[in-house]
């Protein structure tokens, strides 16, 4: 029998992973490997190159769990040999500071981490950002290195081979059922298997609750969202070094909350600049079966025009070789601060990323593992 169970081998599950086998437990996590989006069975949103990473948050308790997370990447890329971070600065963008949801707590995330914003007017950013085109209506606020960007295909690799380098087993299936007893927990896999621990970790994103392994539900919901990725010829590749990753107030009736990543080289061998947000045509996912539509065959079209449109008036002189709409998938909770619980005294879940948390993962890994031992 195992000491525990972590269902899900994403970003917070390979983090719990980690943490817990490294305090000596005996650590089994369960997850499936990456499959096309055609054939998939299960589809999680760390299937991808980039993802911004900074000290920017709508709360400080978020904040907090990011910088802690940030100021362990160094570590974890030196013991694991695989390197996923890029501490390029995060740049947010808006006509009013004041009210952008990133923005307008400054002052207290300024005093709570120890560290000052710099502020760049609209006739600055392009002094200090060349990449950027000359007109744009925003004010700046930057948020320096350490913040930037991290692969997390690769830093979930980071973490699951530490993980097994401290004695976790690692299976690549699906748990489709949890069932707690007074002895212990027991999960059933889709491949047939059957596993025993004294206790669990629930961590399969929006999984958890649409599919039934949470011994008590969470109020959450889980929402479509789309990303476009705009591929940059080599030579403006060039003309993009030192692009910091991006959030951006845009006005539009269409979408809002915009972020980008600068051009990042993904496994076809392009170069993408990648941009999403939220959007009117979002919609809500209340099962597996409809979580694999939006995925394979949803409409991931509607808010292509606006996104390009942006991504063009945001940069000038770039030449844009392509662009291509991704499905993405986000969980939410109603206070919009994920919620980290034992719903069982062996059972403890992290729901609700709330579209910002794989940067942070490293932390809830192991605020999970706190959770789950108090």
């Amino acid at each position: 029998m195992d000491d525990v169970i972590v269902i899900g081998a994403g970003p917070i599950g390979s983090a719990a992973a980690h943490h817990a086998s490294k305090r000596g437990m005996h650590v089994r996590v369960i997850g499936p490997s990456e499959a096309p989006r055609a054939t998939h069975r299960v589809w999680s949103s760390h299937y991808d190159q980039g993802r911004l990473t900074h000290r920017s948050a709508r709360n400080v308790p978020l904040a907090l769990w990011a910088n802690e997370s940030i100021q362990r990447y160094r570590e974890i890329e030196q013991r694991s040999g695989i390197s996923f971070y890029t501490p390029c600065g995060t740049l947010s963008l808006s006509t009013n500071m004041d009210s952008f949801s990133y923005t307008r707590i400054r002052s207290e995330l300024e005093a709570a981490l120890g560290f000052t914003y710099q502020d760049y007017a609209p006739t600055e950013l392009t002094q200090r950002f060349p990449m950027l085109a000359a007109d744009l209506p925003y004010a700046g606020v930057y948020d320096a290195p350490p913040s930037g960007i991290i692969n997390p295909r690769r830093m979930v690799a980071a973490h699951l081979m530490l993980a097994v380098q401290y004695g976790a087993q690692l299976n690549r299936d699906i748990v489709t059922q949890l069932s707690v007893s007074g002895d212990g927990v027991t999960v059933q896999t889709a491949d047939g298997h059957s596993y025993q621990a004294a206790q669990a970790i629930v961590a399969a994103g929006a999984y958890s609750g649409l599919s039934g392994l949470l011994p008590a539900p969470i109020t959450h919901t889980v929402k479509s969202e789309t990303v476009t990725l705009a591929e940059v010829s080599s030579a403006h590749v060039e003309a993009m070094l030192g692009m910091p990753s991006m959030m951006v107030d845009c006005a539009s009736s269409v979408i809002s909350d915009a972020y980008l990543t600068p051009p990042v080289l993904y496994p076809d061998g392009k170069w993408y600049l990648k941009l999403g947000s939220n959007s009117i045509h979002d919609v809500f996912l209340e099962s597996p079966e409809q979580i694999r539509h939006w995925v394979v065959s949803g409409d991931q079209t509607t808010t292509h025009h606006a996104h390009i449109a942006l991504i063009r008036s945001l940069f000038g002189g770039i030449d844009w070789l392509s662009f291509q709409s991704m499905p993405c998938i986000i969980t939410r909770t109603p206070s919009g601060v994920p919620e980290v619980t034992k719903v069982h005294e062996r059972v403890a879940t992290m729901v609700g990323c709330n579209g910002s948390l794989a940067k942070s993962s490293d932390a809830i890994g192991r605020v999970l593992v706190d959770t789950l031992l108090a």
